[in-house]
């Protein structure tokens, strides 16, 4: 039985110590490199902290970031991944939530490292030594249960205090070990990695390639911005999986780069974190027909993925796909169309915030005899005639006006199947009364409105319609919906 996700890594560096575990352009760790360093790491952690410390990892998205994320571990700690690209606010309050024992940095954010914590011991990850202790490595693992912290990773959210989602060793194996097999992940699987690290969406590349001794190519953020060149490193670097946000996917979808045969390498296309639009995944599907497609839903505070779906048959360009099924050892349970979830896969609960916690992790009033947790994720679905789960939005999504009960995602979903609209999104002004829909695209704005007419209900159409140059973004490439409500706000205020 696997009880810590360390298994892994040392297992691949026995199997394959010289081949490429994480690269970047400019930097390469091998499996064998890869445990050495993050051994080294973790001797100096442990020599200064105490087990299940949590540590900063305020560090750029690189492979040595992966080191001294592993590094923490061996240290029989947990980590948090922050990077530089974060709002300084947000760093902060999550400082303040996770009161980290120690920060580990490069040099060059050193000084911001320090600004940071006046509390917490900060260190350059390139000044911490390569020796390895292996006696006290050897104490922590004699220790550790699989229901010792992995990770904290905080919600994307725009708004409010940061939530640090606590996540075991146990529900990672968990989820590891289900999308291994489930989403047929060859041995060597080599995966173009998008996702932030303090992002979820990261935990299947960095993890899958890990049980798998695979690869993490990590594109450079600036690459998402040139379709062309990123399809051209796709090429180079012989990508043959994705896991990708939808925003990243439609991007490329919507430049004309995905001509049939370009990217002979790529067999696995996977998505979560967003709706993904049925346009998108055909033109998708028209460039690459026979890849492997796979629709996943879940938050972070499940472990990534809770649902799934293979994409086996054909859908409009204006149709919903299904987020299917639940994932091995979950059990998924609608509550006045809410969906909740329990299982393994289930957080431990909010990192220092009992009370937040309290209120969506609860009892399961379906087994009240004993105690069993369910998370309640706020997100609404329902069952189609197949059986298969159709996601319908966020609970504070969805709107009622004038006795109608509307899904904005729906007129999302309309929008985006509009020839000429590359992404799009909508939000309810309540102030106003009126639904706003945003998109960008040579569509102009007549054309829109007459195309929604043949695919929304009176009631549903937006009220306005907005054409940008841009649509805001979260850090992890999710469309900001409430940044966007703020933009709009500034430049059309209310009299």
């Amino acid at each position: 039985m696997t009880r810590c996700v360390l298994e892994w890594l040392e297992a691949a560096a026995r199997r394959a110590p010289d081949a490429v575990a994480y690269d970047a352009p400019d930097e390469c760790l091998t499996w064998a490199g890869l445990y050495k360093r993050s051994q080294e790491i973790g001797s100096w952690i442990a020599a200064r902290v105490p087990a299940q410390s949590p540590v900063l990892i305020f560090m750029e998205k690189r492979p040595d970031c992966v080191a001294a994320m592993l590094g923490a571990v061996y240290a029989g700690c947990f980590y948090t991944p922050l990077d530089s690209s974060m709002p300084q606010a947000r760093m902060q309050m999550i400082m303040d939530v996770l009161n980290p024992a120690l920060i580990v940095c490069e040099a060059n954010h050193l000084q911001a490292a320090r600004e940071l914590s006046a509390a917490a011991p900060v260190c350059a990850i390139e000044e911490i030594p390569s020796c390895v202790d292996e006696a006290l490595l050897r104490k922590r693992r004699e220790t550790h249960i699989d229901s010792d912290l992995l990770y904290v990773l905080f919600t994307s959210g725009s708004t409010g205090m940061p939530k640090g989602v606590s996540i075991a060793h146990r529900s990672v194996v968990d989820f590891v070990e289900w999308a291994c097999t489930e989403l047929r992940l060859p041995a060597g699987v080599r995966f173009g990695s998008q996702a932030p690290f303090y992002f979820d969406n990261s935990v299947l590349d960095i993890y899958c390639a890990m049980r798998l001794a695979g690869s993490v190519y990590i594109i450079p953020r600036a690459e998402f911005l040139f379709p062309r060149r990123l399809i051209a490193t796709l090429i180079a670097q012989k990508i043959d999986t994705l896991f990708w946000v939808p925003s990243a996917l439609t991007a490329v979808a919507n430049s004309g780069v995905l001509a049939e045969g370009i990217l002979p390498d790529l067999k696995r296309v996977f998505f979560c974190g967003e709706v993904m639009p049925c346009r998108t995944m055909n033109l998708w599907k028209a460039g690459l027909p026979d890849a492997d497609y796979v629709n996943m839903y879940g938050p972070t505070e499940i472990t990534d993925v809770c649902t799934w779906y293979r994409v086996d048959r054909d859908f409009a360009d204006t149709d919903s796909l299904p987020i299917g099924f639940p994932c091995a050892n979950t059990r998924i349970y609608l509550i006045d169309g809410e969906i909740c979830v329990s299982g393994t896969c289930l957080s431990t609960g909010y990192y220092n915030a009992p009370e937040a916690t309290a209120e969506v992790f609860v009892q399961n009033p379906f087994r009240p005899q004993f105690p069993e947790m369910i998370y309640k994720t706020g997100d609404m679905a329902e069952y189609n005639e197949r059986g298969e789960l159709m996601f319908l939005g966020r609970r504070d999504s969805q709107i009622k006006r004038k006795g109608h009960r509307i899904e904005l995602g729906e007129i999302e979903c309309a929008m985006n199947a509009v020839d000429g609209v590359v992404l799009a999104c909508c939000y309810y002004d309540a102030g106003r009364e009126m639904i706003v829909g945003a998109y960008t695209g040579e569509t102009d704005i007549k054309t829109l409105k007459n195309a929604l007419r043949t695919s929304l209900p009176k009631y549903m159409m937006p009220d306005k319609l907005l054409c940008r140059e841009d649509l805001p973004r979260t850090g992890s490439g999710k469309l900001d919906r409430l940044e966007l409500k703020r933009e709009v706000e500034r430049e059309h205020p209310l009299p």
